[in-house]
């Protein structure tokens, strides 16, 4: 099967100091991410494994990682009677 990975930031979901000790991101729809994501990858005709997904920090920007493989046809059995 074929796969790839991804890292997809998350524009305007960015941590913001609140004190010395606290940083918070504005709130944002983690399922509404995933789903842009799975738009992005379908019009390759790749599928997200929800399974892989990791949510990463770096430099206070978010960035949703993980694996996607390619979607199969799917394939009908059929079964002949004969007579």
């Amino acid at each position: 099967m074929e796969s790839k990975i991804f890292s997809y930031k998350a524009d305007g979901v960015v941590l913001e100091p609140v004190n010395d000790q606290l940083k918070l991101s504005p709130v944002f729809d983690r399922k509404e991410l995933v789903e842009k994501i799975k738009d992005i990858l379908k019009a390759d005709g790749f599928k997200l494994d929800e399974r892989s997904l990791q949510f990463k920090i770096e430099d206070g920007q978010l960035f949703i990682q993980g694996l996607a493989g390619k979607e199969q046809e799917a394939r009908s059995i059929g079964f002949f009677a004969g007579s």
